[in-house]
């Protein structure tokens, strides 16, 4: 695969309750009040901005939210025709992906454009964004995709579109996925798969200025990983390869390649998710059983009522999540529970989503709408 060069153009960002004379007093107040921290509202609405498809034939796919949360980061897929059909190709389209970042205010710039990848022919592909990430200071992205064999490669990219050179000179990009930055913007935690479909994966620790990712931990595996940056850990599930032993729950240290074993976990059903103080873990131990334990050996276990699925956590205490409807296993509510009170309740009334997205203080979410021609939609979470 050879990368090709990209440009910014389009825009997809529509504010919210706007007339056309009223665009830029609104954009102007929409940066202060963010910038002041402030409800991103327009009159009583909690939503802020709505991020559409560029053309009926582009998908919107992922999303994120820089550190400081002014700034999201999305992927989309699009359908291309072919300039010219291949004797051993006759497909008319590819399917690639491509990469944006707005700041709700001004033209989303494009990171990442639809003809980055080229075969050795010179002919494009089709790829998928998986997932973006930005290191903790927003000046770099890390942008994850699988091609149509579903290798997956993680590339870097500044905020800005310029590819980030590993070891200064090499390519910008390293085989793995499921990666995340450290605090220091510089390491790279990622995985790779030992036992597929990615039952097991290995862990590296890659950094950017010597340009190749080291193995951690030997010859341990692991069947789920939760990344602590502030600290330069990983929290994660071991597991032996024939799944013949009990789950444990370890944690290890990214700096020595060292783990402390912190037991046993009973009843583990999948997933891991460290809380944003880095402190406790979670991890499901059944359907609407979502364990809570801190990273010490023998702690108590908290059970919280959050069904199977996708969830995050919205500081210490209040827990993000999709409540599905019935038959219904691709869409659902956006529901918030409340570990202090033991209350749930709907966070969008009027909105299907089938996957969101939390801006770092939980202040914020972005959702992809349900659908065949889903919407990212931004609100403010009052």
């Amino acid at each position: 695969m050879t990368p090709a060069r990209s440009q910014p153009e389009v825009t997809h960002t529509t504010l919210l309750g706007l007339g056309r004379a009223g665009l830029e007093r609104a954009r102007a107040r929409i940066l202060l009040l963010t910038l002041a921290g402030l409800c991103l509202a327009a009159a009583a609405s909690s939503q802020v901005a709505v991020i559409e498809p560029a053309s009926d034939d582009e998908l919107l796919i992922t999303a994120a939210f820089s550190p400081d949360g002014l700034r999201l980061a999305y992927g989309t897929e699009r359908r291309v025709q072919r300039r010219t059909i291949a004797a051993d190709d006759d497909r008319m389209y590819f399917y690639p992906g491509e990469v944006w970042v707005t700041d709700f205010t001004e033209k989303p710039k494009r990171i990442l454009k639809y003809d980055f990848l080229r075969s050795q022919e010179g002919g494009f592909l089709s790829f998928s964004v998986e997932r973006v990430a930005w290191a903790p200071d927003g000046s770099k992205l890390l942008i994850e995709i699988s091609d149509e064999r579903k290798r997956t490669a993680t590339f870097f990219f500044s905020a800005e579109g310029k590819r980030v050179k590993l070891g200064g000179n090499g390519p910008n990009f390293a085989p793995g996925y499921g990666a995340a930055w450290l605090a220091d913007n510089e390491s790279v935690g990622l995985l790779s798969e030992e036992v597929s479909p990615r039952l097991l994966h290995r862990i590296h620790l890659l950094r950017a200025a010597a340009g190749r990712a080291l193995p951690m931990f030997g010859s341990k595996v692991f069947a789920a990983v939760a990344w602590l940056p502030l600290s330069q850990r990983v929290a994660a599930i071991e597991r032996d390869k024939e799944f013949s032993q009990p789950p444990k729950l370890v944690v290890g240290n990214l700096e020595t390649g060292t783990l402390e074993d912190l037991g046993d976990v009973p009843d583990y059903a999948g997933g891991l998710r460290a809380l944003p103080d880095e402190r406790r873990v979670s991890y499901f131990i059944g359907n609407q059983k979502l364990a809570v334990r801190a990273l010490a050996a023998e702690a108590q276990v908290e059970v919280l009522p959050i069904p199977l699925g996708r969830y995050e956590w919205a500081g210490p205490n209040a827990v993000v999540f999709i409540e599905q409807r019935s038959g219904d296993n691709r869409s659902g509510r956006l529901a918030l529970y409340d570990r202090t009170s033991g209350q749930k309740r709907e966070l969008l009334e009027d909105e299907l989503v089938q996957d969101f997205w939390l801006s770092p203080d939980g202040t914020q979410v972005a959702i992809l709408t349900s659908g065949d021609n889903p919407l990212l939609k931004v609100f403010r979470l009052n």
